[in-house]
């Protein structure tokens, strides 16, 4: 196992996590496993523990889900890996959520407090989705995202805390995100993390699965 905190580029990472989730209505529930990311290939894989044993490939814009080596379900899926918080962070892109890069620009900056908040202008193309973003900074890391709809109404507030750093690299323990559905109900989905490895070049074939296409 290689850890590596000198090099500048961080191009991979494994890390255990857990993520419980808290509907409005229904029950809640537990999902353990590990996490492993390569930027490079872009490959997204979650290697689950419980409720049961599954992978969970991302490539590209579909999720395959696997149970025995077999696929027992495939979805169609935004195209979204380079945006997520493993690919953003082994890029140094975090502290901003990936905006810059995907051509948002801010529109106005504010302190409140012991906090930076930067209001974000949305791309044409977005807007009948989310009207704006703000997000906040305290200490120089992100700690909060707030999303808010065309009609006003909030769409998701995400919090990180309990950041993990090595050498120049860091990573939220805790996610905690909220969202709202139509009558604005809150659902819950916190994700913990912990263990984490960089640039292991050891162990190879955990960051890549084949998929069986026929």
């Amino acid at each position: 196992m290689s850890l590596n905190t000198s090099a500048q580029d961080y191009f991979r990472m494994s890390i255990d996590f857990t993520t419980k989730v808290k509907p409005a209505e229904g029950k809640a529930n537990l999902t353990k496993g590990k996490i492993y990311y390569d930027k490079y290939s872009k490959e997204l894989i979650y290697d689950i523990h419980f409720p049961a044993n599954e992978k969970w490939i991302v490539q590209d814009s579909r999720i395959y889900k696997i149970k025995n080596d077999s696929i027992y379900t495939t979805d169609e899926i935004p195209a979204l890996n380079e945006f997520t918080i493993f690919h953003l962070s082994l890029n140094s892109s975090f502290t901003y959520f990936g905006l810059r890069e995907a051509n948002f620009s801010i529109a106005k900056v504010e302190k409140k407090d012991d906090m930076v908040i930067s209001y974000w202008s949305i791309p044409p193309q977005m807007q009948s989705i989310i009207s704006s973003i703000a997000l906040a900074k305290k200490e120089n890391s992100l700690f909060s995202v707030v999303m808010v709809g065309p009609d006003n109404n909030i769409l998701s507030k995400q919090f990180f805390k309990d950041y993990i750093k090595i050498g120049g690299f860091e990573f939220p323990g805790t996610i905690v995100q909220i969202f709202y559905d139509e009558l604005q109900h809150e659902n819950y989905q916190i994700m913990e993390f912990k263990n984490i490895v960089l640039n292991d070049t050891e162990n190879e074939e955990n960051y890549h699965y084949k998929i069986e296409r026929h």
